[in-house]
């Protein structure tokens, strides 16, 4: 019988046979911040108040107190360090979050309420509200979702009706349907909440969903204001730091000034009106929003990136089986088939990354651009930047959500424990799919703008119009790719599985597929149209193969995103070489997932080379496999897991966890003693 395996020698063996510069690519995924944050996670994890106990047998309520503790002694450690809290997109902010790895209460004050206060509210209310924001005295959430309606906006039951009389709005959630429902930090930690409502005027007619400020919480006591029922939801899933909540008005009073008034307000004499701001000014503050679902992106690849480090370094320690001598064990990260399993999702996490990076950078660019007056942004240019996010979100945050539990599959039962890591990590992220628009609604909005692009090119307004208006937009590659498909191109040839590892090659085979997918549903759409049905039954009807337009959209985005990153030049050498096999890895794991969606694209040999192709990458992957993830540089304190520990002493820890557990502080538990007694024993 052969001894048992080294674990810490087994990682340092594959940290010496990896040919990469792990500083290298952790100083590019750092934005060449790596001290900065380095500084900001040795003050957060040096702090007794951050101690990453077990949370597993603490009440809700103290899990509560606990992250609201570590929020106050977050906004302490941000003003010592000179980290600002206004931008929560900023990578000092997101960087001193992620050192706190737990879940803060809070956190939606800075994502939600305030970015709704800089972009809705006009300069008198930022110049009240936001001070107010910054020092916490105001603890905000955003309280659109209620217990009847979601995605559904125009469908609310909030009414805030104008008494032309008092100069103020009379909020009522006036069903049980309406009843706020959801809203995160509303349960227990806001004072104040950004209430989307039907804005009812003096005539009586209504305007539509508008944004009201309305304290809900004392701001002395935080006991609830007259008229205002509030509460958390309950346990959920998981994210159970978090105090999801619920809230019923019953003609809660709020001054005039209290709508967002910065696109709309009732002015004094109670007359609806719009503002007659200049464009460009609507478009900063759609940006900026714009913004915050950005960040899903670059969270799906931070999740993913997590998930990828606890399971491949576990995959390097871990021993199953025999090699062919039939005395040594084999490492579990040499079978292929858990290669297949994981490399991919560490493509994705990659690929994630670069992308949500440059979609960021764009979105900024535009911003500083519009202020200065030196950019204009067109509606084509607004609407590609929707679909973009629309589609980059959902696709991304279903892969990373699908990665993590994949991830834990592979780390077979060890996984399963809360010791692993992957239990709160799981739990935690599967709000995503859901949050900031269902990852099943979100796909027709991406549609609804490709489409428009494939109309206006159908109908006549001619190529070199629709390319002037298109230019600079993501889907500015779908106007070639409609035109070549007229010209009945002939399938790509790829002659053998090394000639599929081109990344130029697979992301014109992905356009190619979004291309003709976009035609297919649009003549699809057309059809049903000439046939005389209605538009929303033809609509309804279309909605899985309007996924798949979307999917493929994003698949392209993905591929793109990277393929510029390789030729940035921002890594060389044998870096460069690592990150062009996971960005090909990558591309050919898309092929091969849909590969129906590739005829007439690639004949039969073409597809067989793909599936080959990914193969032979994966054992290019290999060597780098524990370095690829060591450049996350995720500490142990952020991981929070005995399996994917740096030192890879997994066992060691697996059992000092165990004897840790609150089961194992007495030996005997007396209702056990108690069952001999009890009539349950055999009488076998």
């Amino acid at each position: 019988m052969p001894p048992p395996p080294n674990t810490s020698e087994l990682l340092r063996t594959e940290r010496s046979n990896s040919n990469i510069n792990i500083s290298a690519i952790t100083a590019l995924l750092d934005h060449n911040l790596t001290l900065r944050r380095r500084e900001i996670e040795s003050r957060i994890e040096s702090c007794p108040t951050f101690s990453n106990l077990p949370n597993a047998n603490l009440s809700r309520l103290e899990l509560h107190s606990r992250a609201l503790a570590k929020h106050i002694k977050m906004m302490e450690i941000a003003r010592q360090l000179r980290i600002s809290l206004d931008d929560c997109t900023s990578p000092e902010f997101v960087m001193l979050v992620q050192a706190v790895a737990d879940d803060l209460p809070t956190l939606l004050h800075w994502g939600m309420f305030v970015p709704n206060i800089k972009c809705l509210c006009d300069d008198e209310q930022t110049k009240k509200w936001l001070p107010l924001c910054s020092d916490c005295r105001v603890v905000g959430c955003y309280a659109q979702t209620e217990m009847g309606h979601g995605s559904n906006v125009r469908g609310l039951e909030t009414t805030a009706v104008y008494d032309k009389a008092t100069e103020s709005f009379t909020i009522s959630t006036p069903t049980l349907t309406s009843t706020k429902f959801w809203p995160g930090s509303l349960g227990k930690s806001a004072n104040t909440a950004m209430v989307i409502a039907q804005l009812i005027d003096s005539t009586g007619a209504n305007r539509g969903v508008h944004n009201f400020i309305v304290p809900i919480r004392d701001l002395n006591t935080h006991s609830p204001l007259p008229g205002v029922t509030v509460g958390d939801i309950g346990s959920k899933l998981g994210y159970n730091k978090m105090d999801n909540g619920y809230l019923k008005l019953d003609r809660v009073v709020i001054p005039r000034e209290n709508m967002a008034m910065r696109f709309s307000q009732i002015n004094a004499n109670g007359i609806y009106e719009k503002i007659n701001l200049d464009d460009s000014t609507a478009k900063i503050s759609y940006i900026t929003m714009m913004q915050v679902r950005a960040q899903i992106v670059a969270m799906a690849s931070t999740a993913l990136a997590q998930a990828c480090t606890i399971s491949i370094r576990y995959s390097a320690v871990r021993t199953q089986g025999f090699d062919a001598t039939g005395k040594k064990e084999r490492q579990i990260l040499d079978y292929v088939q858990q290669q297949h399993r994981l490399f991919g999702y560490l493509a994705s996490s990659y690929t994630f990354f670069f992308s949500g990076r440059r979609i960021m950078e764009n979105l900024k660019s535009i911003e500083r651009g519009v202020l200065e007056g030196t950019r204009s942004v067109s509606k084509y240019q607004i609407g590609d930047l929707h679909a973009s996010l629309s589609t980059l979100k959902a696709f991304c945050s279903t892969v990373a959500a699908e990665g993590i539990e994949n991830c834990r599959r592979a780390c077979g039962g060890h996984g399963y424990l809360v010791a692993s890591g992957f239990p709160e990590l799981l739990t935690t992220y599967q709000q995503n799919p859901t949050v900031e628009g269902d990852n099943y609604m979100l796909p027709q909005q991406t549609g609804k703008v490709l489409l428009k692009l494939l109309g206006a090119i159908i109908d006549g307004d001619g190529v070199d119009t629709v390319e002037a208006e298109w230019a600079g937009c993501d889907a500015f590659y779908l106007i070639d790719g409609i035109r070549r498909l007229s010209e009945n191109s002939a399938a790509e040839v790829i002659e053998s599985p090394e000639a599929a590892i081109d990344v130029a090659l697979l992301l014109k085979i992905l356009k190619r597929r979004s291309s003709r997918i976009l035609v297919e549903v649009g003549t699809s759409i057309n059809e049903g149209l000439g046939e005389g049905a209605e538009l929303s039954e033809v609509w309804n009807d279309s909605l899985v193969q309007i996924a798949r337009v979307s999917n493929a959209h994003a698949g392209v985005l993905l591929m793109q995103s990277f393929d510029d990153f390789l030729k940035s030049e921002e890594l060389t050498g044998k870096e460069l070489d690592a990150m062009k096999q996971l960005a090909c890895l990558f591309g050919l794991m898309l092929v091969e997932k849909d590969a129906g969606d590739f005829q007439d694209i690639l004949d039969k040999a073409g597809v067989d080379h793909v599936r080959k192709a990914v193969l032979l990458v994966l054992k290019k992957i290999r060597p780098n496999a524990v370095g690829l993830v060591d450049a996350f540089d995720f500490s142990d304190f952020r991981l929070k897991s005995v399996l994917g520990r740096y030192d890879g002493e997994v066992y060691e820890h697996l059992m000092k966890s165990c004897e840790a557990d609150m089961m194992n502080r007495q030996q005997v538990i007396q209702p056990v003693v108690s069952l001999g007694g009890s009539g349950l024993t055999s009488k076998l």
